[in-house]
């Protein structure tokens, strides 16, 4: 589900600006099988969840076979959701009443009851009054992670459903009941936790010719986390490689002491998991009046409707290295650009050395950052660049696109490919 996101997000998107509803009730029915992986969580059969039952990803080494992996969870449901309220909006009725509409709209707002439920509200409140000094060490406890930022894609892709189609929703959480208290509830909880960790300024950009606002998230609070220790690092010598060990396999081996490397004092997110913004953003915007009506909140209580425009001017301000004809993206989104991931264990047992300066750039084709284009041109222009090149047989094009986007290089394998032009390519069609 996670993979099936990432893969196919950009494409239902493409086909939803297009009108192509034949493309959408495709991915209905391709998707719709999955809800029939649902299994009773410890055995209530009143709480259905995707258990994981193995996998590279899933295994016994990081204890995540046999439970409910809840990103994975999310970040499906965001697709699942986005789909479900593009066919509940779409003029034919054939695909309005698409059994795929209810069933999404059904298990989201199950789920989010679930995941929203009074602790995780208390939760996300006080964890709305910290500040990044809070953060004291490299531990995660404080952080805005891309879960409570899916779980407001989910929200706000229900409340579209809802708006068209209440039927649906009739006997989870019919306005007035207990449930949809809660659900108020946790999309409030959500909003004010957003809120808080997003940091809006304005600047001056030759880029963007003059004055603009720029935005980022959860700036500060990952200065020392583990993972991003080397993002102030652009040293010569690589700060991890990957050695064989005895009985096989690979491990990391650090060459450079982290405890020499400043922190970045106000890193947020990396580019590659900034991407959920695109989605998520362009749900809040679409949504908007349905999360007023379906919710009762107030405008003031949602993201400003420019939020997103700010996010594309630090793409080009902060985040892109200025140079429209070989263009590359740093790796943080506040535009610091060390190192990402050094040493990183993920718990499947590969060895991942880290990622360089730019080593996140294709997180710009397969990210769905393109669509941006439509508050600033030069987005676009970034984009068809890579597709120039991608597409060009000029030896220093070929030499570019495959050590920077690796995924469009004709060396990779075919099916990768197929796979990285499928997230790529719905992103220039407008």
């Amino acid at each position: 589900m996670y993979d099936i996101q990432i893969e196919f997000h950009n494409l239902m998107m493409m086909a939803q600006r297009c009108g192509r509803l034949d493309r959408l009730a495709q991915l209905a029915d391709d998707l719709l099988p999955v809800f029939d992986t649902l299994e009773p969580l410890d055995g209530d059969a009143t709480k259905l969840a995707w258990i994981c039952r193995g996998g590279a990803v899933c295994n016994a080494r990081n204890r995540l076979v046999n439970t409910e992996v809840m990103l994975v969870s999310l970040q499906g449901l965001g697709l699942f959701t986005a789909l479900a309220d593009a066919l509940a909006h779409a003029p034919d009725a054939a695909a309005r009443s698409h059994p795929f509409v209810a069933r999404t709209a059904q298990m989201a707002a199950a789920h989010l009851l679930r995941w929203g439920n009074a602790s995780a509200r208390a939760q996300w409140m006080r964890m709305a009054g910290a500040n990044p000094q809070d953060v004291k060490d490299g531990n995660s406890a404080l952080f805005y992670t891309d879960k409570p930022l899916w779980m407001l894609g989910v929200h706000a892709h229900l409340a579209g459903i809802a708006a068209v189609q209440p039927e649906v929703l009739r006997a989870v959480a019919v306005p007035g009941s207990a449930a949809h208290t809660e659900l108020v509830e946790g999309v409030a909880a959500l909003l004010r936790f957003f809120e808080r960790r997003l940091s809006l300024q304005t600047v001056q950009s030759d880029r963007l010719a003059g004055s603009v606002q720029v935005a980022d998230v959860d700036a500060g609070y990952w200065r020392l986390f583990a993972t991003n220790r080397f993002a102030g690092y652009t040293g010569s010598q690589v700060p991890a490689v990957c050695e064989s060990v005895e009985g096989g396999g690979m491990r990391a081996r650090v060459l450079v002491d982290a405890a020499k490397v400043p922190p970045v004092k106000n890193l947020g997110w990396d580019f590659s998991h900034a991407r959920r913004l695109v989605q998520v953003l362009d749900a809040l915007q679409r949504n908007r009046h349905a999360l007023q009506a379906w919710y009762g909140l107030a405008p003031e209580r949602l993201p400003a409707p420019d939020l997103a425009q700010a996010f594309a001017a630090q793409l080009v301000a902060g985040v892109w290295n200025g140079d429209a004809q070989r263009p590359l993206f740093a790796n943080y989104w506040g535009g610091a650009n060390g190192w990402y991931r050094v040493a990183y264990d993920n718990g499947t047992g590969a060895c991942y050395a880290g990622y360089p300066p730019f080593g996140l750039s294709n997180s710009f084709p397969t990210g769905g950052y393109a669509i941006w284009g439509a508050y600033y041109p030069v987005i676009d222009d970034l984009a068809r660049s890579i597709y120039a090149l991608a597409d060009s047989a000029d030896p220093a094009a070929v030499a570019f696109i495959r050590k920077h986007y690796g995924g469009l290089s004709p060396a990779a394998s075919a099916s990768s490919r197929m796979v990285e032009q499928l997230m790529f390519w719905p992103t220039l069609v407008r």
